[in-house]
């Protein structure tokens, strides 16, 4: 291997990696099998091909994190008596908590958030103590350098608790970062979740989500990716118990040479439970995006209602999308539909838009951003669909 091109790390050398990590965050012991499940776990994508050119299971990367001062967590947002901290203080003062959602979620399951957890070396935890409402978003900004970095979030809302929480990425040319998110809402508690990422062309983000909803419980998860060389999420939330609620969406545009890869799987695991996925998804110059969305219905899940909703917008001759919607019912008295559509923008949209005084490119971009409104509309507040729709303005530039 030349002189500064990285490879594959050994299993010695993630082994190292681990047992560097902060004891307190994660027993060496849980780190050293978290990193096995990362070396046998696959990452359940297709293997390179024509159009995707990238190896997922054998991705090259420096396993040490930077230096602590490189990588950054800060927070906004009046708590009352919630509490938002970063995970090595957490660690000291909320141990108990820490243990409780890494033992709930389970989020070692997924290739990458074994990897996250093994190698975990800063993050956040918030807790909203129960029948309490957070007045103001709770926002956390991560600041990444250039190098290897593995954020956890983690979010415990009680019984009757209320909160908005944002995560927020800014990521340095050239690094890479494997975070997770890891949520449990209890019976009647509400959280919205938003992740917005801002990250370079040659950065990799790979990110592994877990949700659990209680009783009555709900929760509204929004995500939008830009850019980046390469943007992997998987997600998977599982409604508990009668009367959780599920609303999930999620806006990625890449472009240039990038690749996104972004797979959401729902789980009504008890009856009478409802959720709706809304995706969209652009693609310009030579990028290449899949979407998988599957939603699973278990034996005993009479009653539940899900949707799933894909839709697909091709910019450019040289960029694809694939959508891959997919249903599981193991039950018979539900309700149940998936759909997807792929195209290129109407020809007799941009006529009329044409007609109306815009040239081409302001039409395109026009059309673009009504294509975005349903989603960039789920996101919690003024300033951040703002800040997202200026975004899609200037990629579409």
């Amino acid at each position: 291997m030349p002189e500064g091109v990285l490879a594959p790390p050994t299993r010695d050398r993630l082994h190292s990696a681990a047992n560097a990590g902060d004891a307190r965050i994660l027993s060496h012991a849980m780190r050293s099998r978290a990193v096995d499940l990362y070396l046998t776990n696959g990452s359940g994508r297709t293997r390179p091909n024509r159009r995707w050119k990238i190896d997922l299971d054998a991705l090259a990367f420096d396993p040490i994190p930077g230096i602590d001062a490189e990588h950054e967590v800060s927070f906004t947002g009046s708590l009352g008596r919630a509490i938002a901290l970063p995970l090595a203080t957490a660690a000291r003062e909320h141990a108990e908590t820490l243990a409780r959602i890494t033992r709930l979620v389970d989020i070692e399951r997924w290739k990458f958030g074994a990897l996250a957890m093994g190698l975990s070396s800063f993050g956040a935890l918030v807790h909203v103590p129960a029948e309490y409402d957070v007045a103001e978003p709770i926002v956390i900004t991560y600041r990444i350098g250039a190098s290897s970095a593995f954020p956890r979030t983690l979010v415990l809302l009680e019984a009757g608790a209320r909160a908005t929480v944002i995560v927020e990425f800014q990521n340095a040319a050239g690094s890479f970062v494997v975070g997770t998110s890891e949520l449990i809402v209890e019976e009647r508690a509400h959280l919205h979740f938003a992740t917005a990422q801002q990250v370079g062309s040659d950065s990799i983000a790979l990110e592994s989500g877990v949700s659990r909803v209680g009783r009555d419980g709900s929760i509204v998860l929004a995500s939008a990716d830009f850019g980046a060389g390469l943007i992997l999420r998987d997600r998977e939330t599982s409604l508990d118990a009668p009367g959780a609620r599920l609303e999930q969406s999620a806006l990625f545009l890449p472009t240039g040479a990038g690749h996104l890869d972004v797979a959401a799987t729902v789980r009504h695991v008890s009856g009478h439970t409802a959720s709706q996925t809304v995706v969209k998804a652009a693609a310009g110059d030579n990028a290449i995006a899949r979407f998988l969305g599957n939603i699973v219905i278990l034996p005993h899940a009479a009653g539940s209602d899900a949707s799933l909703r894909d839709d697909a917008l091709i910019l450019s001759p040289h960029a694809h999308i694939d959508s891959v919607p997919a249903l599981e019912i193991a039950c018979n008295d539900v309700k149940a539909y998936h759909g997807a559509t792929i195209g290129a923008i109407d020809d007799e949209q941009i006529f009329y838009l044409r007609s109306r005084g815009l040239d081409e490119s302001e039409a395109r971009r026009t059309i673009a951003l009504g294509f975005f409104e349903p989603t960039v509309d789920a996101f919690p507040t003024a300033a951040l669909r703002e800040s997202l729709t200026q975004r899609i303005v200037e990629t579409l530039r």
